[in-house]
């Protein structure tokens, strides 16, 4: 059942990873440079981003139940298994809370957006570490180096966002890309993880 589990959500860890690259290759009102990935949401790309957002979903609740069967004994799999569950939810409820599309009127579901994009990103970014402990104990070669520089770049990603967003002239020019760089190495972590639980477990 874990190695099925597994699979699954390797499947849709790379599913997500191939939406979100067309998702930018389609047809659309918005760049890499000036807009965020959620203003995706709304428009003619609305349709691939919320079967993206779905399926992403679909890849949370996968690894959270792969990870509870592969690793029960596992200190930090309460905690690690609680996060993703919650961003199985934060996923199924995003394309529900459409984005205030940069320029338009703030309206209380773009701030409920922003809210749920917060929590996504903290606790995606939250778990990297005890995936990167666990892995570098259990699997040092390859797993555990590939975890480390993937959750270094989220970091300084992560850190350039906040940077743009305080510095309010650079956020035309840096936001979009440095929100990118985020999310794919975040999605580049959790199918990594995903293939060591499967090939480890």
């Amino acid at each position: 059942m874990m190695t099925v589990l597994a699979v699954v959500a390797l499947v849709l860890g790379l599913a997500r990873l191939v939406m979100f690259v067309a998702l930018h290759l389609v047809h659309s009102d918005y760049n890499i440079v000036e807009h965020a990935v959620s203003d995706y949401a709304v428009g003619r790309t609305r349709t691939l981003s919320t079967v993206m957002t779905w399926a992403t979903a679909a890849f949370w609740a996968m690894l959270a139940l792969a990870t509870l069967l592969a690793i029960p004994d596992w200190k930090d799999v309460g905690g690690v298994v609680t996060c993703l569950l919650a961003l199985t939810v934060i996923f199924i409820g995003l394309p529900f809370l459409p984005t205030d599309v940069e320029g338009s009127q703030a309206t209380t579901i773009g701030r409920l957006h922003m809210l749920a994009a917060i929590a996504w990103f903290a606790l995606s970014y939250a778990c990297m570490g005890s995936f990167v402990r666990l892995f570098q104990e259990e699997a040092p070669h390859p797993w555990g180096l590939t975890l480390v520089i993937l959750s270094r770049v989220a970091l300084v990603s992560l850190v350039a966002l906040v940077v743009v967003l305080v510095v309010r002239p650079a956020r035309r020019y840096a936001f979009g890309l440095a929100e990118r760089v985020f999310i794919l190495s975040v999605t580049l972590f959790y199918i990594t993880v995903s293939l060591a639980i499967l090939i480890t477990s």
